[in-house]
């Protein structure tokens, strides 16, 4: 080490009488000619050439080091680092507004890259960056909202288990080709998300020693309405198929073997009557669920006293309840202030909630509706643009046969009904549970739901008193 600093010096010392001796070459030809000339006396010549040196010296002793402190400065900046700006004379011979000039075009880079990193940090696609070795070293904060903040240091392959995936992640990273699309499912059966995902190798190692950036592009709407789309042709066929079947053989019967039968005839006309009705229903609620679809806007008409609304509803359905052998009561918390929004379409919400537990609740249990303020929306949901410091929260709660987690993010799909033998036998068009969540959503709210076999089923909406 002390070798080496011995070495420095000594390079320096020759650098410095070089620099002297290149910038007293034109002093030295001057005075050599008017030395020949016989303009000059050697006494003379020997003190200018002196002084001479001496402002040399002076002048690369000061001036020369702070350009080598600048051209150190400026070399550390270029590999990454954010040193301390060296402290320079502003004299005349300074290179101090050279120093200033990069100064500038210094803030400039930092003004462009806080710009920057503030573009890709608020990103709407996950964005990850990644070494050599696989480790993620970086993600916005949407990636660390959808992976969490424990990705960070990890490796794909550890984290992402698809063998697709890493064997990508690898060939980008080893250089055998420069970028990759393709899809990539992640999160559990309940939640589960699907990724357009781009992997770019980078032309340039960053600060943080990242050579790739991953780009994931949230695909799962797209898919999701894909396969919606899907089983609403499928279902739609299914529905309208199997009474229009009914009708035809019914009439097939009846303008043959059954033509002079009286009591065929009643029997295969009530059973039209009850297809016809089924069709007419579905139907119905296709047209309603179109037009809820259509005209997202809120319809804010009606000053709604939601315990009143809830009575009318409880009482118009007790008929229903002793028929399924179920109790209804009804729960009102807190006195609610009025809600303004459409009274017609929040009855047909709850009347449908309602209407759903009972048919699907256990035999001789009780029906609980329940109404109280509550602080906001739950936390665990992702409304944005909607804030409410107070929410009416209205919940329908039955016991019975639990959902199963997986298949509740389905449920409001069109048709969509939980494929057991109980289910099927219960009639309904399968819209019901869609009209409510168009509506909920026309009023800015939203429904949370909870299902165990311990404590039953549980339907909350929730509603925004702050529009």
């Amino acid at each position: 080490m002390k070798k080496k600093k011995v070495l420095k010096t000594h390079i320096y010392s020759f650098r410095f009488i070089a620099r002297i001796f290149v910038l007293n070459i034109p002093t030295l030809l001057v005075l050599s000619f008017l030395l020949i000339q016989g303009e000059m006396s050697f006494l003379s010549a020997l003190v200018v050439s002196v002084f001479a040196t001496g402002v040399v010296s002076i002048v690369t002793l000061f001036v020369f080091k702070e350009f080598e402190n600048l051209a150190a400065y400026l070399k550390n900046l270029a590999q990454g680092g954010d040193p301390e700006v060296p402290r320079i004379r502003r004299g005349l011979f300074s290179p101090f507004r050279l120093l200033d000039s990069f100064l500038i075009i210094k803030n400039l880079w930092s003004e462009q890259t806080l710009s920057d990193a503030s573009i890709l940090e608020n990103l709407p696609n996950p964005l990850l960056m990644i070494r050599p070795d696989g480790k993620v070293v970086w993600t916005n904060q949407i990636g660390r909202d959808f992976f969490g903040e424990a990705l960070i240091g990890q490796t794909l392959a550890s984290f992402f288990n698809d063998t697709l995936f890493s064997k990508t992640v690898t060939d980008v990273l080893e250089d055998r080709t420069t970028a990759e699309w393709f899809e990539l499912t992640y999160g559990d059966d309940a939640v589960p998300y699907t990724f357009q995902v781009r992997i770019h190798r980078l032309p340039a190692k960053t600060k943080d020693g990242a050579t790739a950036v991953i780009v994931m592009h949230d695909i799962t709407p797209f898919k999701l309405f894909k396969q919606q789309q899907s089983d609403f042709f499928a279902n739609a066929s299914h529905e309208l198929k199997t009474p229009l079947s009914i009708l035809s053989g019914v009439i097939e019967t009846l303008q043959g073997p059954a033509k002079n039968d009286a009591v065929a005839r009643d029997k295969f006309l009530t059973m039209m009557s009850e297809q016809t009705t089924r069709m007419t229903h579905l139907v119905k609620d296709l047209l309603l669920l179109s037009k809820l679809q259509m005209t997202p806007e809120k319809s804010v008409t009606d000053i709604i006293l939601i315990p009143d609304l809830l009575k009318t509803i409880v009482a118009d359905l007790k008929i229903k309840a002793d028929t399924h052998h179920k109790t209804l009561c009804l729960d009102i918390v807190h006195d609610l202030p009025r809600f303004i929004g459409n009274q017609q379409e929040l009855r047909q919400a709850f009347q449908n909630l309602i209407d759903n537990a009972l048919k699907y609740g256990a035999e001789t249990s009780c029906v609980t509706v329940r109404a109280e303020l509550a602080n906001g929306f739950p936390k665990k949901t992702n409304k944005t643009g909607i804030t409410a410091s107070q929410t009416i929260a209205i919940s329908v709660h039955n016991v019975g046969n639990p959902i199963p987690p997986k298949k509740i993010h389905r449920l409001f799909e069109r048709f969509y009904r939980i494929d057991s033998l109980k289910n099927r036998q219960i009639e309904g068009t399968g819209l019901g549970l869609g009209i409510v969540q168009q509506i909920i959503l026309k009023h800015d709210g939203m429904i949370d739901i909870k299902s165990s076999a311990e404590k039953g089923t549980t339907f909350t909406v929730y509603l925004p008193l702050e529009f």
